[in-house]
């Protein structure tokens, strides 16, 4: 990199995470030096385009978005005319006509195999916890068994069967489809053959500058919103979401897919995406989020695992999700790398006003990890505050005492940082963020709750326990029609019409719910029973169902 352009990388740096007039003559004035110099080259490259996705996120004005859209331009002719061996350098780094290499699961291969717009390859194997010849012996068909014992490796076993060498990442991906009406059978053998996959765009569009949800209109960034009422913004009504037809719908979840592909990232819901569970909410300052349910078969049993992308301006700025039961939600968020420094907190409450709004929650919980447990980052900055300056509190009594005494005397003491040690032991719980009322109640302790009824009633016989528990349903409610659930047709993809969890599945494990906590008056059991038959078809209309069983007042 020229000595130019280092200095100008400098003071774009310098001055990209501020909103101010002064700061944005400062970008605009760094930006035109870099653009007329030579791009660099390799990591330094990636981190100019970094700059750049921030900036085109938080644009002070059109000229700045302008000078940021040319340079994407200039950097996908750039990375186009590099030799391969150049592009090498910047694998997994989302740039225009680089590639990514990642693993992925069975069914995310799947779906980017059935793409025009990418290449696939079989790059290599991690570290296999299975041998190919012992997966294989399990899909071909009983003539050629005898190849998977001859001893052979993976090489030579695929080129026994007559695979060639481009062909190999499709030929096992179509071996294991044949357990896809087993959908965890074959996610449990297609991790094991840990298999490295390389994906090759075809054209820049396939880049985290390209990737965008089209939005009706830019947010001028003119400031850091940095202190604002936390409670009163997630305790406000949502705008309707956007009317999407099924091409809009479609066109979201492949943005929603290629923002994890393109970071190497994997979520359940992102894979396991329902289309027709979809909502995309405009709110604030250029913020939007989507939020996402899966498809029947992937479902849990009781909670909902509901994903979200959070878009500013319409780049994918974090992502993450949220495990609903009722009025309570496990929450999880990851803002991207190169969106960091910008209003963290704000997207993080819209978000959760997103998750409150539409599903009624009134208790958030984070896991430990997001702010520190097995996670050096966290501690480094202090997430533990970042947390806790917007409402959330150990849920351990002793835990959330000693951070009330750290945080009067952090505000006695302004500069002050808390110490790894104190930071280290806040991870001795999670933090939870209640809105008010009583705690829910934990799936955890319902499981518990269903595992001693199972254990004294019936001798640890689970299958007896829930065809007692679902005559005591049908009985008390006249439930027969739910026998009918079990001829619903699937939802999702065809591939996966066979896999579909009968709702015969959903049936017995939401009547050993409702044997568990005993319930008998026959409102709440009529929920319970609305509840059953929504819960593989409509992921919205089911937790209405759920909260008036589980919180009816």
């Amino acid at each position: 990199m020229s000595e130019p352009f280092a200095r100008a990388m400098v003071r774009l740096q310098a001055a990209a995470q501020g909103f101010d007039e002064a700061t944005l003559d400062a970008q605009k004035l760094a930006l035109a030096d870099l653009a007329a110099g030579r791009l660099p080259r390799g990591e330094r490259l990636a981190a100019y385009h970094a700059l750049l996705l921030f900036l085109c996120a938080h644009p002070g004005d059109a000229a700045l978005r302008r000078a940021v859209e040319s340079e994407f331009g200039r950097i996908a002719r750039h990375m186009k005319a590099l030799p391969a061996a150049a592009r090498a350098g910047l694998i997994n780094e989302g740039l225009p006509h680089a590639d990514t290499l990642a693993r992925f699961s069975h069914d995310a291969v799947r779906q980017l195999l059935a793409r025009r717009d990418l290449r696939l390859q079989l790059d290599h194997a991690g570290a296999p916890r299975l041998d190919l010849n012992s997966v294989l012996r399990l899909t071909l068909p009983a003539p050629e068994w005898s190849r998977t014992t001859a001893g052979m490796t993976d090489e030579e076993l695929l080129a026994e069967l007559g695979v060639p060498a481009a062909r190999r990442l499709r030929f096992l991906v179509d071996q294991l489809a044949r357990f896809d009406h087993e959908p965890y059978a074959k996610d449990h053998l297609f991790d094991a053959l840990d298999l490295f996959v390389r994906v090759s765009p075809r054209s820049a569009a396939f880049s985290k500058a390209c990737n965008r949800l089209p939005m009706p209109q830019v947010f001028w960034q003119s400031e850091r919103l940095k202190r604002f009422d936390t409670l009163a913004l997630m305790n406000r009504a949502l705008p309707a979401p956007r009317r999407l037809d099924v091409v809009a719908a479609a066109e979201v979840v492949r943005i929603i897919r290629d923002t994890l592909t393109l970071t190497c990232r994997e979520t359940d819901p992102g894979t396991y995406l329902e289309p027709r569970s979809l909502r995309v909410h405009d709110l604030d300052r250029g913020i939007s989020v989507a939020l996402y349910g899966m498809v029947p078969e992937r479902q849990l049993p009781y909670e909902s695992y509901v994903g979200f992308m959070l878009f500013k301006n319409g780049l994918p700025a974090a992502y993450g999700g949220s495990w609903v039961f009722g009025a309570r939600a496990d929450f999880g968020m990851n803002i991207f790398e190169p969106y960091r420094g910008g209003e963290s907190g704000f997207m993080m409450c819209q978000v959760l006003r997103s998750y409150r709004q539409t599903f009624g929650v009134r208790y958030f919980e984070v896991d430990a990890h997001q702010f520190g447990l097995d996670n050096p980052d966290g501690i480094a900055s202090g997430a533990f505050w970042f947390y806790h300056r917007h409402g959330f509190r150990p849920v351990d009594a002793a835990l959330a005492r000693m951070a009330e005494r750290e945080a009067q005397r952090l505000a006695a003491h302004p500069g002050a940082r808390s110490s790894r040690k104190t930071l280290l032991a806040f991870t001795g719980s999670a933090v939870a963020l209640n809105f008010g009322g009583p705690v829910p109640v934990a799936l955890d302790a319902l499981g518990a709750r269903i595992t001693r009824m199972i254990a004294r009633q019936y001798t640890g016989d689970r299958r007896a326990a829930e065809a007692a528990a679902t005559e005591r349903m049908r009985r008390m409610q006249s439930l027969q029609p739910l026998q009918a659930l079990q001829t619903l047709p699937p939802l999702g993809a065809p591939h996966r019409a066979a896999a579909l969890p009968g709702a015969a599945r959903v049936v017995g494990e939401m009547a050993l719910l409702g044997a568990a906590m005993q319930v008998s008056d026959a409102k709440r059991l009529a929920h319970l029973r609305r509840a059953t038959a929504l819960k593989p078809r409509d992921l919205y209309a089911y937790q209405r169902a759920l909260l008036a069983y589980l919180d009816p007042d």
